[in-house]
This record gives C-alpha cells, structure tokens and sequence, in this order.
C-alpha cells in the first residue's frame, strides 16, 4: 500500500527512465554489435550530455540579455550540443559515422514514441487507482 502513495511526478521519471536506459541500451546494442558497447553508448553519452547541459546553465547564467532570447539560445545550444555528443559517443564505439548518426537520430525518437504510450498508460493507471481508493 505504502507504494500506492509513492506515486508522484518523481517516481514516473524513474519508471521512464528505466525504459529509456532500455531502448538505449538495446537500440545501442542494434548499432554497434556489441552488448557491452551497447550498453556503455547508453551509460556514457547521457553522463557526457548531463556534464554538457551543467556547463551550458552554468554559461548561459552569465549572459545578460532578455529570458526568452537567453532561453532560446540555451535550448538550440542544448540541443546542438545533445547531438554532438551522442553522434561522438556512439562513432567512437562503433567506429562509423553513418551508425554513429543514425543511433543519434533514432534513439530520441523511439524514446519519444516509448513517451507517448507510458505516458498514456501511466494517466490510466494513476486514474485507475484514484476510483480504487475513493
């Protein structure tokens, strides 16, 4: 019972997460032909994105100019940034470019098809809940 009140904003991004790490490290798997690869790509490319995305805020922090144009700027450098990253990342581990480039394009977006369909079983399930315990 006590994991029925547990159920908050943090504990669906863990849950997602776990699925993320998944699709990463198998699709990671798909790309490189190693299971260890695989899951280093998954391991290390968001390791390096999150030290990335630190410095960009610690940077654009300085930057004195309007929010929305400072926002902006941040999300498109995040953006180019997360790219970057992941296209290195995943051509050093499999030695290609073209597989280097295609893990980078099509792990987002299989993650944000994953998204779509947690997302709609998580509401149904937290409103399924909510009848149970009214």
């Amino acid at each position: 019972m006590r994991l029925r009140r547990f159920d908050s904003s943090l504990a669906k991004t863990a849950c997602f997460g776990v699925i993320h790490l998944s699709i990463a490290a198998g699709l990671g798997w798909l790309f490189t032909g190693g299971f260890i690869l695989g899951g280093l790509l998954a391991f290390v490319e968001p390791l390096l994105n999150t030290a990335a995305a630190h410095q960009l805020e610690k940077g654009f922090a300085r930057l004195h100019t309007d929010e929305r144009r400072r926002a902006v700027l941040q999300s498109a450098s995040l953006a180019f940034s997360h790219l970057l990253i992941a296209i290195t990342c995943a051509w050093w581990l499999s030695g290609s470019l073209f597989v280097a480039t295609a893990y980078a394009v099509v792990e987002p977006l299989a993650n944000g098809v994953a998204y779509w369909f947690f997302d709609r079983w998580w509401r149904a399930r937290s409103r399924a809940l909510q009848l149970v315990t009214a």
